[in-house]
């Protein structure tokens, strides 16, 4: 944040074009609640807020309280269809273009919701933006867009200890044992300041 007021952000989520909107606003607003007076604010009062924040927009997505648009990923074909040997959801996406007629080039964006992440046919995990007809309801990923907002939430988090594995996301949990005893020589400097 400058002294303008102007959120600078780089190397997270919230600057890449792949993320979906309802990420990236989340990750604005995280760092809108770190506007405080000083360190103790910060640590006390900032922190504790994002953690509701979270806790609010897991739930939102949980409920399906997010517009499909907000949903959105979009990546771009790096070569021809032909040429990828791997499914990669953008890739997956791009092939049921394909086969409706909408076949994309390389170098153009291809825009998909995660319908199903752990489905066996890689075919099934996507759904491209382009295929949704107006006004249909439809049933996204809760726990891959979950998955997603937590992995946001610790990249920008994750300097005050936080693990997604709080919020029951023992899937991805990393080795944080480096992170704990910085946390706990940033805990004891701390306490040293005060007294």
């Amino acid at each position: 944040m400058t002294y303008d007021g102007e959120l600078i952000a780089r190397g997270i989520e919230l600057r890449r074009h792949d993320t979906p909107n309802f990420i990236k606003e989340f990750q604005t607003e995280v760092h809108t609640l770190f506007e405080c007076k000083n360190s103790d604010e910060v640590i006390s009062k900032g922190y504790e807020q994002a953690l509701l924040l979270v806790t609010r927009t897991t739930d939102r997505i949980m409920t399906a309280d997010i517009q499909l648009q907000d949903l959105v990923v979009s990546k771009l074909l790096g070569q021809g269809l032909d040429k990828y040997k791997s499914l990669f959801p953008h890739v997956s996406a791009a092939i049921q273009l394909s086969n409706a007629g909408k076949s994309p080039l390389a170098g153009e964006g291809v825009e998909y919701i995660h319908t199903n992440a752990r489905h066996t046919n890689p075919l099934c995990r996507v759904q491209p933006r382009e295929l949704i007809r107006q006004g249909e309801v439809m049933d996204y990923d809760k726990e891959k867009y979950r998955e997603m907002l937590l992995e946001a939430a610790e990249t920008v988090l994750g300097f005050f200890g936080f693990d997604r594995s709080i919020y029951g996301d023992t899937a991805k949990k990393k080795n944080r044992k480096w992170w704990r005893t910085l946390r706990e020589y940033r805990s004891t400097d701390i306490e040293n300041e005060t007294l």
